[in-house]
């Protein structure tokens, strides 16, 4: 007999649903003439359930043997799984629900269902039991044996409450001679509440204490009475576990658990709402854990007990396993010095777990960057999700692995250098939270009036899932606990806060312009959290995605906190050739005092940049040496940056054909020369930004406006100068910022002389070409494979054109030999200078340039004609 509680759920409202069943360990699915396999069949009577309600619940039930519904053998039937689905299979369905079948003696307890019951003086319970079959049949009311029935197959009785305040257990006995199963129900009329002073020094949540006890701490104001139920009481009413009242607080202290063991519990409230500790540490979920479990990525994990209740449950251990930390002389890079790794665990590998991550961790200390930020890993709703869905805040998603495993990775970041940042999604939660269901309507419903912790419906329109109110100092307390438990119990340097700009009470649905507006109560709501994360760790980031008036950011950041700054379009377009202003790049382009701007040209909530080149007509060639511009100019600038997973490769997937799905890898992109090159760019330009202190931001300058835009470090060290043509013609730079003399190319390390009339000197870039010019050779980590692959600047060719050059290096004249005749001949210096010289043509496709006026160094000779253009580099050596 299989029996489904709907109560709250959208399939209580339905009038038929039918079975979908299925084996497991055989890979069969039920006989297609039984059970419907399209959603245009309609189901036979043999797999409909039967709808009934009973104590205010709504259930669908069916009876059935199992050897007949899939036309088998019943010996070998080990496995089952179930589906409960709507008529027409879109109104909705059950998770999957997978158990074992025992052959052989066994029983069951029809009437009444589940474990517990709460009733009224006056009302009966209706008990209906049956055997596989005949045995004695023993019937108990309070451990006192009450009837029996020597030799039969069920048992039926009417059982009037006991309506004394007090628990009491009902239980079956079914005895063939060789196996006893027992049945148990316990239920209570309105218990007895003691009112008691919690524990000194006890938090809300579990408490664990020296004399190997537990204290159980629920905030529940205006509830009537509170039960936990667990592994340890097997999932019944038992007034030993009936919490005693504090005011607003609910407590119990447990004794005579085993230390080693670990346990599933909830709470009971008012006899009707079941949910786990809104602070344990680890969560069990009817709807997730059974992929969990077949896929192993939980070792060990306990099942859910789903036979014994439903909804969330708690885990709680006295002698919880240590982690051997090793990082305790890793330092935080400082704010301004950051490069920040945007990653999913979810899409970062195929494997999907924060074990794939810690694997290739090499890979990203290769890249240089010093901090990775981790999209929401707090336990959220369903197994495949950006994490902007949770439900229990102080889990780790047990879809990513164990505990372990993620403080694993976090010390092995730190012994790299690289400080680890959680996105943390607390201007809402889902609807598994426990502080919503304590006050809400429905099983997933809106939270009430009452309730401590959330809005009844959202104060702004971006809002998503239950809106918290920042204002309650239950929220407050909620949310100072979450922040400082990642912190001490995981050991992360920060948090990227989510929403930040809904951390507000302010009512601005209808108007996004006056929720983007200052708002002095937000800006008090977010020093205050800020101050309180600082007091656990000083030295901890805040980071807030914000997008309000500046006013209130520039406020936000000179308290210290760090804000995302959007340049997604910017890029895009200048990545197009379309001109952009990026002073806004610069937190002094904003009027701010620090540098707390982390500038992106890309997130998880953007449309890739090299996804919008490919709408394009450019040659991948041509993409890529726009990306390599775009990220000269990006990493650059001063302040802390961002880059979203594979945008160093150039991940060109669209974003929102599938917004919220899962991604391809695309880690074969690394295999293409020229998205290879792509990476070399960004893990040169990365290192140079984490690994030295050539890029002084007191030595900055640049013009960010121009076509043609430069930045420069002036400083005592090291001197930079970065120019790049994001236009689509060539285009002429006369520099004046170059001091004469001697500079080198940083990427290629190729010499380049300034002439003494610097300030006059002219320079000319192709589309998309640009140069990072330092004032005497420093290391630009790249391998002399990479430096070589490394290209600035794009040059036009065609495929069937020769052009050899000789003596090369030459001393007064160059000979150019083609294989086609030639309309003009050019002689460039590598920052595009071009230098007029006499070019003779001395017999067909045979030309002598004079080179005795040009100094010593690289130049490029270009040779163009009708069918393009094509260049070679020859040396000057007098």
């Amino acid at each position: 007999t299989i029996t489904y509680d709907v109560t709250g759920t959208n399939i209580a409202s339905l009038s038929d649903a039918y079975l979908w069943a299925w084996l497991p360990d055989q890979s069969i699915d039920a006989p297609s003439n039984i059970n419907p396999a399209n959603s245009n069949t309609s189901a036979t009577e043999v797999a409909k359930f039967t709808k009934y309600f009973e104590t205010g619940r709504t259930y669908f039930r069916l009876t059935l043997i199992l050897s007949d519904f899939f036309q088998k053998d019943p010996t070998t039937i080990t496995k089952v799984g179930f589906l409960l689905k709507g008529n027409d299979w879109s109104d909705g369905q059950t998770g999957d629900y997978i158990t074992e079948v025992t052959n052989g003696f066994a029983a069951n307890l029809q009437s009444p269902s589940g474990n517990y019951g709460f009733y009224q003086a006056g009302q009966n319970i209706a008990i209906d039991f049956s055997t596989s079959e005949k045995c004695e049949i023993r019937y108990y009311i309070d451990n006192v044996l009450d009837s029996t029935v020597a030799n039969g197959a069920s048992f039926t009785a009417d059982h009037a409450i006991i309506a004394d305040g007090n628990t009491h257990l009902l239980e079956i006995q079914a005895d063939n001679s060789q196996e006893v199963i027992s049945k148990k129900y316990s239920y209570t009329t309105t218990p007895a509440i003691v009112d008691a002073a919690r524990p000194t020094g006890s938090q809300l949540g579990i408490n664990y204490n020296n004399d190997q006890s537990v204290t159980l701490v629920l905030e529940a104001p205006s509830k009537e009475n509170v039960f936990v139920i667990g592994d340890f009481n097997d999932w019944s009413l038992d007034n030993s576990y009936l919490m005693s009242r504090d005011g607003n607080y609910w407590w119990l202290t447990i004794n005579g658990l085993d230390p080693d063991a670990e346990y599933r519990f909830q709470y009971l409230v008012d006899g009707d709402i079941k949910i786990a500790d809104p602070y344990t540490t680890k969560v069990g979920s009817p709807f997730d854990d059974p992929q969990i479990i077949e896929e192993n990525r939980y070792p060990g994990l306990k099942p859910y007990p789903a036979t014994a209740t439903s909804e969330a449950v708690g885990y709680l251990q006295i002698n919880k396993p240590t982690f051997n930390w090793t990082d305790g002389d890793f330092q935080k890079p400082a704010n301004k010095d950051l490069v920040i790794y945007e990653l999913l665990i979810r899409d970062f590998t195929e494997i999907r777990t924060i074990e794939a991550v810690r694997e290739r961790l090499d890979y990203l200390d290769s890249l240089g960057v010093n901090a990775i930020e981790l999209m929401p890993v707090m336990e959220f709703e369903g197994n495949l999700s950006w994490g902007y869905n949770p439900f229990s805040m102080l889990a780790f998603d047990k879809f990513y692995g164990t505990e372990s495993d993620f403080k694993t990775f976090v010390n092995e970041a730190h012994n790299r250098g690289i400080a680890i940042i959680l996105d943390i999604a607390l201007n809402h939660q889902f609807g598994r939270n426990s502080l919503a269901r304590l006050y809400n309507e429905g099983l997933y419903g809106n939270p009430t009036a009452d309730n401590p912790w959330f809005n009844t419906s959202a104060k702004h329109d971006f809002n998503v899932g239950y809106d918290m109110n920042h204002e309650s100092t239950s929220t407050q307390a909620y949310v100072d606990r979450v922040v400082s438990f990642w912190l001490e119990e995981y050991h992360v340097d920060g948090y990227r806060y989510d929403l930040s700009k809904g951390f507000t009470q302010k009512f601005t649905v209808g108007n996004i312009g006056a929720w983007g507006a200052y708002d002095a109560n937000r800006v008090a709501l977010l020093k205050r959290l800020a101050d309180h994360q600082w007091s656990v760790d000083p030295t901890s980031y805040v980071i807030l995605e914000h997008f309000a008036d500046n006013t209130e950011e520039r406020e936000l950041a000179n308290y210290g906190m760090m804000l995302w700054g959007n340049h997604n379009h910017d890029f895009i377009n200048l990545a197009k050739g379309s001109n952009r202003g990026i002073n806004n790049l610069y937190h002094e382009g904003r009027g701010w005092d620090n540098p707390h701007l982390i500038g992106y040209m890309e997130s998880h909530d953007e449309e890739r940049v090299a996804w919008e080149l490919n709408k394009t007509s450019m040659s991948l060639e041509e993409k890529m040496q726009r990306l390599k511009l775009n990220a000269a100019f990006f990493f650059l600038v001063p302040g802390p940056k961002m880059l979203w997973q594979f945008g160093e490769f150039a991940y060109d997937e669209e974003l929102n054909n599938d917004r919220l799905g899962i991604k391809p890898t695309h880690w074969e992109y690394l295999d293409n020369a020229e998205k290879k090159s792509l990476f070399n760019v960004y893990q040169s330009l990365i290192k140079l930004k984490t690994r030295t202190n050539h890029l002084q931001m007191g030595a900055f300058g640049w013009s960010a406006g121009s076509t043609v835009k430069w930045l420069r470090y002036n400083g005592t060290g090291v001197q930079f100068t970065l120019i790049g043509n994001f236009g689509t013609g060539r285009e002429s730079f006369n520099q004046g910022i170059l001091s004469s003399g001697t500079w080198y190319d940083y990427f290629t390390g190729e010499e380049i002389i300034i002439p003494e009339d610097a300030s006059t000197f002219e320079m000319n870039f192709a589309p998309g070409e640009f140069r990072l010019l330092v004032d005497q050779k420093i290391e630009n980590y790249l391998s002399p494979e990479d430096e070589q692959a490394v290209i600035l600047a794009m040059q036009e060719k065609i495929a069937d054109q020769q052009i050899k050059l000789y003596p090369n290096p030459v001393n007064e004249q160059l000979t150019v030999e083609t294989n086609s005749s030639a309309e003009e001949i050019r002689v460039y210096d590598l920052l595009g200078k071009i230098y007029t010289t006499e070019v003779v043509s001395v017999g067909a496709n045979h030309f002598k340039v004079n080179t005795s006026g040009l100094k010593n160094g690289m130049y490029l000779l270009q040779f163009k004609n009708a069918s393009g253009i094509n260049s070679s580099k020859f040396i000057v050596q007098h």
